[in-house]
């Protein structure tokens, strides 16, 4: 039963989730709609920048808690 994914704000997973990827894209979208159309690709940037963020820490988090069991 530990191997299945717990979707609750007690996993750290899904609180770094929210952390830092919902307000990123909260951002990027308000971003989008109050920019220039030349600097349309800041908030795509913005967006595609915490994604790999979020998941370089989320493979080192998983990696560091292999190694610990």
């Amino acid at each position: 039963m530990s191997d299945r994914f717990d979707l609750s704000y007690k996993n750290k997973e899904v609180r770094m989730w929210f952390y830092i990827i919902l307000p990123t894209i909260v951002v990027g979208s308000v971003t989008f709609l109050f920019i220039d159309l030349e600097y349309n690709y800041i908030p795509h940037l913005l967006i595609y920048l915490a994604w790999i963020v979020y998941y370089s820490w989320r493979l080192f988090y998983r990696r560091n808690k292999k190694k610990s069991l």
